[in-house]
């Protein structure tokens, strides 16, 4: 009886225990698989978050004279002046195959992904001339009926005062970057996730390393 009863226990034993080792290894096998599926995120290369279209009016002032002449007869004449509209856009993209772009896992069906720092693509889309005013003397000087014209812009100075306000509209940009941080990280926050948790995450958490002290745009 009491032999009966001994291979009943044994018995009872080997069951939990390979019942047990059926459900960690089905366990195990799920988390590899959920890791797996999530590496897949790297195939997406770049991926663009955001994107920004804005429009500016940029003034740019020169002085018909230049070198000694400035300085002798600057003083007469009122400055050129010229504006110019800008239209350019922004996009904001993460690259998930740059080597910083990490995939950790933390626990069962948590994982951390550390971002890349953010790469921004500008392009000025359109450039048109709004307002352009010659230099004139001062009306005592001479009277407007004679001064009407004024002294215009030649091509090369044009040229220099496009290229001086490119670089104000590219500092505008790096202004908006700055400004729009918060909600960068968020848009790519809430893209990655919902791939993530498609491929059966639980939570998901995120560490971004962007530097907005240091940018630079082409």
């Amino acid at each position: 009886m009491e032999l009966i009863l001994l291979s009943l226990i044994v018995i009872l034993l080997v069951f939990v225990i390979i019942k047990q080792f059926k459900n960690s290894s089905k366990i195990e096998e799920k988390d590899i698989h959920i890791s797996n599926d999530i590496t897949q995120l790297k195939s997406i290369g770049e991926l663009s978050v955001f994107q920004v279209f804005s429009k500016e009016i940029v003034t740019k002032k020169d002085s018909a004279f230049n070198g000694i002449w400035k300085s002798i007869l600057g003083w007469s004449l009122s400055e050129r002046q010229i504006a110019l509209i800008f239209e350019f856009e922004i996009t904001f993209l993460y690259d998930l195959r740059d080597k910083n772009f990490e995939i950790v896992v933390l626990d069962n069906d948590h994982y951390k992904i550390i971002m890349p720092e953010c790469k921004y693509k500008h392009s000025i889309i359109d450039m048109k001339f709004y307002d352009e005013k010659n230099a004139k003397f001062l009306p005592f000087l001479l009277p407007d009926s004679i001064n009407s014209t004024g002294l215009s812009f030649s091509e090369n100075d044009k040229n220099k005062l496009i290229r001086e306000a490119k670089e104000e509209v590219k500092e505008l940009s790096l202004n908006l970057i700055r400004n729009l941080e918060s909600k960068i990280h968020k848009s790519a926050r809430d893209t990655l996730e919902a791939i993530a948790k498609g491929f059966g995450a639980k939570k998901v958490e995120f560490e971004f390393k962007d530097n907005t002290q240091k940018l630079d745009i082409n």
